[in-house]
């Protein structure tokens, strides 16, 4: 029964994703459904690709080892969730661009843009690569499944959400995982602390503060964590793709706060069982946390729609990214560079080719490092989305006076290099987003001191 009611779960969504290519006439629906969606799709949208397999599967794994530290991951999603909206309202009113790299063209020119485009790609296929790794987490402890066949469903299934209908097949995939992920989270829940005594468990066992303490690995450290997913979520294509496919500011910012609403207590739910199954299964491995306990608590019915539900989430997510990072090299390197004079007919067909190329990427990254921590991807991804493009943006949509190509260049390439030093050195991943913002804030500040001397 397990095995059915997940298995028809994931054949729903698959069918959504091939039905949503009827929804798609042109390049602009494929990337944004034409700017015209609502509240409902938005929020669907938003949430579909920015809650994953690190967000459920990693952060249980992560309470499995640091209790409540875990959450970090989930409140920086929250915090960026609301901010989206009111970070880009300029460019959310003009409605004149489509990708993160075209602000940064019209201050900082097209090479400064081609640059950040390829940075922010890398980033984001580092992401992709975790929510596969989380994907075969949960076949390979559900159901023994494991190796490069199993490797190759998954994506193949992540590209089927996208290859056909772009954005749209992301928005009817992602509302329908919200209304999913949101059910069986709250149902999980009841069961960690009523069924099953949860909260007894965890304090009557967990007695150390260490369990309970937020900072447990360090305050820069952890809070690294948390505001490199903050500024991660605002420096990447695909959220700043749900927030313009809204139909206007209102229903980007309502969106906006619904999916920080919605994420929040998943992210609690989630806590409270890799803590819970610390206490019950203490020897198992901590990615296998989650899987087991719906596995081993929840009834097969209901289990089989939470795991299939799981692997939704980060599917969509996957999706989402690939089809961010499809976008970016039709709109920034392929339409902006190489072919000037591309039909709309050809946009698409390029960006169809780029997401079968992601496909193959992914597949052999995720091969080579299936055993790797699953949030490490999303810190990491995190870290190298934000350093070439956080800090630039805002000094485009701020500061935009007395900026040249040069230092919008330096600055691109300044951030994320002074990150990789930093981890290059051994130092902390979480520390890393400091150094690289830091730098990059510098650079705009000599500028402007060098500009304020020669005048």
């Amino acid at each position: 029964m397990l095995i059915i009611s997940a298995f028809a779960t994931l054949l729903l969504t698959a069918v959504l994703g091939y039905l949503s290519k009827f929804k798609t006439k042109n390049a602009t629906d494929f990337i944004s459904a034409g700017g015209d969606v609502h509240v409902f799709g938005s929020t669907g949208a938003l949430m579909g690709s920015i809650i994953g397999g690190a967000s459920t599967v990693g952060t249980t794994q992560l309470a499995y080892t640091r209790g409540i530290a875990a959450m970090w991951f989930i409140l920086g999603i929250c915090t960026a969730s609301i901010l989206l909206s009111f970070f880009y309202t300029k460019v959310i009113k003009a409605q004149n661009v489509l990708t993160l790299p075209q602000i940064l063209e019209s201050t900082f020119g097209k090479k400064a843009s081609i640059v950040a485009s390829l940075l922010l790609s890398i980033g984001m296929l580092v992401h992709i690569n975790g929510q596969v790794i989380a994907c075969n987490s949960l076949f390979s402890t559900v159901f023994d499944w494991r190796g490069l066949l199993i490797t190759g469903f998954v994506i193949l299934l992540l590209m089927s959400y996208v290859i056909f209908g772009g954005f749209w097949g992301g928005t009817l995939i992602g509302s329908l995982k919200m209304i999913l992920l949101y059910s069986t989270s709250l149902i999980a829940g009841y069961y960690v602390l009523f069924k099953l005594d949860g909260k007894h468990v965890i304090t009557s066992s967990l007695t150390d503060f260490f369990w309970y303490n937020p900072f447990n690995n360090g305050f820069f450290s952890d809070f690294g964590s948390y505001l490199s997913t903050v500024v991660g979520v605002l420096s990447t294509q695909n959220y700043f793709q749900s927030i313009m496919a809204s139909k206007n500011l209102k229903v980007a910012k309502t969106s906006g706060f619904l999916t920080a609403v919605l994420v929040f207590p998943i992210g609690i739910v989630c806590t409270l069982i890799g803590m819970f199954m610390r206490v019950q299964h203490p020897n198992i491995l901590p990615a296998t946390a989650f899987p087991k306990f719906i596995v081993t608590y929840l009834p097969a019915p209901l289990a089989g729609v939470t795991l299939a539900t799981i692997l939704i989430s980060s599917l969509a997510t996957g999706a989402g990214l690939t089809l961010g990072v499809s976008t970016i090299f039709a709109k920034d390197l392929y339409k902006s560079w190489l072919c000037v004079k591309a039909t709309d007919g050809q946009q698409l067909k390029f960006m169809r080719w780029v997401i079968l190329g992601i496909g193959l990427i992914t597949f052999i990254v995720t091969t080579l490092l299936a055993d790797a921590i699953i949030l490490n991807f999303g810190f990491a991804s995190m870290l190298l989305r934000a350093g070439p493009i956080f800090v630039p943006l805002v000094m485009t949509l701020y500061f935009p006076k007395h900026l040249t190509p040069t230092v919008g260049m330096v600055a691109i390439v300044g951030g994320p290099s002074a990150s990789i030093l930093w981890l290059l050195l051994g130092l902390p991943m979480q520390s890393a987003i400091f150094v690289g913002l830091v730098t990059s804030l510098l650079i705009f500040v000599v500028h402007r001191r060098l500009l304020r001397y020669r005048f």
